[in-house]
């Protein structure tokens, strides 16, 4: 130190002693400059920039090499020197921070100190987004976000996360096909079932040409529905002929008991003259009593001709009302499963608002992900710079020649791909049902994005 080099040297001329010194303190001067590596100095910084959080600072103190060293201003915006311990540094600039550490060594460590600071490091920035490499990247001095984004590889995803990803967005778009083919068969089944419970002799299918699926499969859909509609009506047709058929029979059977009924009445009332003749005989004597017993034998006989006969047509008769019956109810049975299957259908319908939008929603996060971008969104990129003020951050709608500063955070697009909405109609789903089902578009999508934001962030990490 310099007043210990001046007491080594008392008892000797001061004018040679004052030279020594000088001599000294010119010497580390040099060889501090010499310990400077080349490669790892850098540009200038403007005395006008304000240290932030992150930034490595450079302190030398002249002739204190114990005093000289680097430092990290950590999260508090305070950097730590030997002896003087924490000292604060953000929102400094290099200038006002060589005074704070010079005016913090005098008098109790130095007399007069000579300080120097420089930027040793900035506070490195994170690139985030639509970008091959995100992650964390040096800062320069004049950075802009077209450089950065040039340092993360540009927009896209890496190839290591392409190929891990092909797999998963296959299966996306795998699922997709899948929702909208059941979208398809869904709609075409709903159309079936409401002509069956109309009575309607052809099925009247929806315009399914917005739907993005295979043609050749929706005439194979709608092929397999006319033919399961032309089936079940033949079906219940033939079943209800049948019994449709019994019901002349019965009637003619019971119009043949009556006619019959009818005979053996006249028969009694003519037997029951011939009793009466027989009675007024049998009081003469002229009437023998076997033959009267005969003549009451045969209007017994008469008389359960007419019960049967009768019993028969009461029984016909109530065939006839089974067979009615029987019709009645499969007709009400056929409407009641052709209902509750058109109920089941609007409920998987509705389901589908959810989950189909939450399937693109998935699929577009994937693809964006694996860098199949559209051309819109290449075009017409989103760039956000996110900026530490203090304890607050600020959002800025940035360019590609945006200047960047230390720390900041540059998003690239979205991270959560917007998917437009699919309206009910476009599902299939009236607003009508909608509401009894307690389901809307937009409750449906929110509830998509929020399952569809977590799985992609998931994928991603």
């Amino acid at each position: 130190m310099i007043s210990t080099f001046g007491k080594a040297q008392h008892g000797k001329r001061r004018t040679r002693s004052r030279v020594g010194c000088a001599w000294a303190l010119a010497m580390s001067v040099i060889l501090h400059a010499w310990s400077i590596d080349p490669a790892t100095a850098q540009p200038t910084v403007p005395k006008a920039y304000r240290i932030t959080a992150g930034d490595k600072i450079g302190v030398t103190v002249f002739g204190q090499p114990d005093l000289s060293g680097e430092s990290t201003v950590d999260q508090s915006g305070s950097i730590r020197l030997p002896m003087i311990g924490d000292i604060r540094a953000v929102n400094l600039t290099l200038t006002e921070l060589e005074g704070s550490i010079a005016q913090a060594l005098t008098p109790a460590y130095i007399r007069n100190p000579t300080v120097s600071i420089r930027i040793a490091e900035f506070s490195p920035i994170y690139v985030v987004g639509l970008v091959r490499t995100p992650g964390l990247y040096p800062y320069r001095e004049g950075l802009s976000v077209l450089a950065a984004i040039a340092r993360a590889g540009g927009i896209g995803a890496s190839e290591i996360q392409q190929s891990g990803m092909l797999g998963t967005l296959f299966q996306a778009e795998e699922r997709v096909r899948l929702l909208e083919i059941s979208r398809v068969a869904l709609l075409a089944k709903r159309a079936r079932l409401i002509a069956l419970q109309n009575g309607n002799d052809r099925i009247d299918f929806p315009d399914m040409s917005e739907i993005v699926a295979d043609p050749a499969r929706i005439v194979q859909i709608r092929e397999g529905e006319e033919l399961a509609f032309t089936a079940e009506r033949q079906a219940v047709l033939q079943e209800t002929e049948a019994l449709q058929k019994q019901l002349p029979r019965l009637e003619a059977e019971i119009a043949s008991l009556k006619s019959q009924a009818e005979l053996e009445l006249k028969q009694r009332s003519l037997n029951h003259e011939l009793v009466a003749d027989y009675e007024q005989l049998a009081k003469t004597g002229l009437a023998r009593k076997s033959t009267y017993i005969e003549v009451k034998r045969e209007e017994a006989r008469i008389d359960g001709n007419i019960g049967r006969l009768q019993s028969e047509s009461l029984k016909a008769e109530l065939s006839i009302g089974d067979l009615q019956f029987r019709i009645t109810e499969l007709r009400n049975g056929y409407q009641r499963r052709v209902t509750t299957e058109l109920r089941e259908t609007e409920r998987l319908l509705l389901e589908l608002t959810v989950t189909l939008p939450a399937a693109h929603r998935l699929r577009a996060a994937y693809g964006r992900q694996v860098g199949l971008l559209t051309a819109e969104q290449v075009q017409q990129p989103t760039i956000t710079v996110i900026r530490a003020k203090g304890t607050t951050s600020v959002k800025y709608d940035a360019t590609v020649e945006f200047l960047l500063q230390p720390g900041d955070v540059v998003q690239i697009g979205s991270l959560f791909p917007p998917v437009p909405e699919l309206p009910l109609d476009r599902l299939g789903v009236s607003a009508e049902k909608a509401a009894q089902g307690g389901i809307s578009s937009r409750t449906g999508n929110a509830a998509a994005t929020q399952g569809a934001v977590v799985e992609s962030t998931a994928a991603v990490n």
